[in-house]
């Protein structure tokens, strides 16, 4: 079936193009609203700005198709493979793509709002400045968990996205906005989160080891259970954040705003926390071994219980901080 026939038929009021073989087909601009293309092979067909609004698209071949600036809302693209296609500024919200592989996919600037993205294959995909506010990426009994590992997430919009159990090592995440995001068990190993906005973003039981969370903006952020060791927060604002339990052996967090944050329990063993503010911190039972507070200022700061006697705290402010003997410094 060609272009002509196909759009002919659908002119007719056909609407079931099942399985067809459309590899290469042009369809540029077509309009195809509601059509059934599930199981059609349309490998390296042109859909540039086509309307496939609500179109079915379930296990349809659609690798290194073009469908950019296409209309592909409320689309069902299920099981789909879109390997290494370019969706270029396309509208998918409200889509589903459960179980879609769109591994190396160019999603530059692509509208994903309210999309369904479990268990979805994004490695490698090219998603710098696209919004996924509201996707739903999270993580079901282990069996949906969408994988973004070493995907370009520079600039995204995922405020308020369920990311829980995703797989998102390595990825670059740098001034995206994860406000509110919900990340809970994710992995972010290794990601790259400098300049980001997660603010008041549950990260419990996250894996943010060897991440760049450089100048990124963690107000009242949860990490408790997390793991940030050898994680680098210099300059990052956690003001009010929890890191209750966490692991921060060996972190950077050199001049980062932790006033009124939450340490308790934290292994915090060779942190670097030269010149961090830590003014009514809550360090109780911390474990401090070896830790580098040059210059910190934990005024009102309470060390109940911490580990502070390998400590280097060289002209560290400790007005009215409690001690691990529970006594008030002067």
């Amino acid at each position: 079936m060609n272009a002509t026939e196909l759009l002919d038929a659908y002119a007719r009021g056909e609407t079931d193009f099942r399985g067809s073989t459309l590899v290469g087909i042009d369809l540029a601009g077509a309009d195809l609203i509601g059509a059934n293309l599930a199981q059609a092979d349309l490998e390296n067909a042109n859909l540039m700005l086509a309307f496939l609004n609500r179109a079915h698209l379930r296990q349809a071949n659609l690798s290194r198709a073009c469908l950019a600036g296409a209309n592909l809302n409320q689309a069902n693209l299920s099981a789909a493979i879109l390997q290494d296609a370019d969706l270029h500024g396309a509208s998918l919200q409200g889509a589903d793509l459960r179980s879609a592989v769109m591994t190396l996919a160019d999603l530059l600037d692509t509208n994903l709002l309210g999309a369904d993205l479990r268990n979805a294959d994004l490695s490698g995909a090219n998603l710098t400045g696209a919004c996924l506010r509201g996707a739903n990426l999270r993580q079901e009994n282990r069996k949906y968990a969408a994988n973004l590992r070493g995907a370009n997430l520079r600039l995204v919009d995922l405020r308020g996205t369920n990311l829980s159990g995703a797989d998102l090592a390595h990825v670059d995440l740098s001034q995206a906005n994860l406000s509110e995001a919900i990340l809970r068990d994710a992995n972010l190993r290794g990601a790259n989160l400098e300049g980001a906005l997660l603010r008041h973003a549950n990260l419990s039981d996250v894996d943010l080891s060897g991440s760049n969370l450089n100048n990124t903006d963690l107000t009242h952020c949860r990490f408790n259970r997390g793991n940030l060791s050898q994680a680098s927060l210099n300059h990052a604002m956690a003001r009010g954040a929890d890191f209750s339990d966490t692991q921060m052996a060996q972190a950077q967090a050199n001049y980062a705003d932790l006033f009124e944050s939450r340490l308790t329990r934290a292994d915090l063993a060779r942190i670097s926390l030269r010149g961090a503010n830590l003014q009514k911190a809550l360090l109780v039972d911390a474990y401090l071994g070896r830790a580098d507070l040059t210059d910190a200022d934990l005024r009102q700061a309470v060390l109940e219980r911490a580990e502070i006697s390998s400590t280097t705290m060289t002209h560290s402010r400790l007005d009215g901080t409690t001690m691990p003997d529970g006594t008030i410094h002067p």
